[in-house]
């Protein structure tokens, strides 16, 4: 039979109970730095997840999500020079923006605070990294649809802001050490004038960036001559979407449309009205397929009297054109060729705008104007 266990002396207690104490204080501190093994564990998991999704998101998915980013911000702006320029000076400025936010406001912020801005400077990040260029790739291989060449032009020169905010820090250091007000409050001017030469080039970029031709009034002026004639434009507008085009919307609404320009023209050479309605997509394969599932003879809304209408595509755009009379009277068999040929003038307009090359159409084709 053991004896029984002799009991603790008063001084032995309080040393058990102050080990224990200072083992629960370290345990709380670790679990706030998160230093102990468990969550330097947790920290290396989550840098090896990061990792992954970022060579995931580079590789596997880069295109769709480069493609999505120009598409939301083209259908948000209508592929405006200033909206996708400034898109592009996003991909520069929403990193630079996120680490200015966490350094200010890491610290005072409560867990629910750290994980959403964690989690928002997660998906920022790995969106920003698709559109870096990788080995043997530049921007014009990374960025395409419309308005890419704006959203191109906002990322150099937001890359040109961050550089000038990167000198004008590195100066400052030097002044600093020669003016004792300006290093007292180096922080302050440092991250002041830094985010201001930020701001500033964005609407340096947008008054450089060429216009995207898309908008009605960049690709409809007001008179064209061609082929001699002279057509006057008696319309113009655009939209949004392209809901209204056609009597069935789902027709042209199969891929996501982005915008619809339309004009009008009159021409000298008869009483022929054309009218051009544009429907922009993300691309020539996505207007290829919308178009290819248009039924012969549809007729836009909106089209009073007996039109003839042509249905083609040119580059990422479904042209939807009309052509008739004035007065709406009926288009007889062998005036078909003239009335549509202000159409067809107006179409090779457009075609010309978007591919950068203008050519007359050929006036001894099958249309063909009324007066040689």
């Amino acid at each position: 039979m053991s004896s029984p266990l002799p009991e603790s002396g008063p001084v032995e207690h309080v040393g058990r109970k102050a080990r224990r104490r200072a083992a629960a204080i370290e345990a709380v501190e670790a679990s706030r730095k998160g230093s102990g093994p468990r969550f330097a564990g947790l920290r290396s998991l989550l840098v090896v997840l990061g990792v992954a999704a970022a060579f995931v998101t580079y590789i596997a998915l880069g295109g769709h999500v480069r493609s999505t980013v120009l598409g939301f911000a083209c259908y948000l702006s209508g592929c405006s020079a200033a909206g996708m320029t400034t898109t592009g000076w996003l991909i520069v400025a929403a990193p630079a923006a996120v680490m200015l936010v966490t350094a200010l406001f890491w610290r005072k912020l409560g867990r629910a605070g750290r994980i959403a801005l964690g989690s928002t400077a997660a998906v920022v990040y790995l969106v920003v990294i698709t559109f870096v260029p990788g080995r043997r790739r530049d921007l014009s291989d990374l960025i395409k649809g419309p308005g890419s060449d704006a959203v191109a032009d906002g990322i150099m020169w937001a890359l040109g802001g961050a550089g000038v905010a990167l000198l004008f820090m590195l100066v400052l250091v030097f002044v600093a050490k020669a003016v004792p007000a300006v290093e007292r409050r180096y922080d302050t001017v440092a991250l002041a004038g830094a985010v201001a030469l930020m701001v500033a080039a964005l609407p340096v970029a947008i008054t450089k960036s060429d216009p995207t031709w898309v908008r009605a009034a960049e690709v409809f002026p007001t008179e064209l001559t061609m082929n001699g004639d002279r057509l006057v434009r008696a319309s113009v507008g655009e939209t949004t979407g392209c809901d209204g085009v056609l009597p069935d919307d789902a027709l042209l609404n199969k891929r996501l449309c982005y915008l619809t320009v339309r004009a009008s023209y009159t021409t000298d050479d008869s009483d022929a009205v054309a009218t051009l309605r544009a429907v922009l997509y993300a691309d020539d394969e996505a207007a290829d397929e919308v178009r290819a599932g248009l039924p012969r003879g549809t007729t836009p809304v909106g089209v009073t009297g007996e039109v003839r209408t042509v249905l083609s595509t040119t580059y990422s755009w479904v042209l939807v054109g009309t052509a008739g009379h004035a007065d709406g009277r009926s288009v007889a068999v062998d005036e078909r060729p003239w009335v549509l040929w202000p159409l067809r003038q107006v179409s090779y307009h457009f075609i010309g705008v978007q591919g950068g090359l203008f050519i007359d159409p050929d006036p001894d084709d099958e249309i063909r104007p009324r007066t040689p």
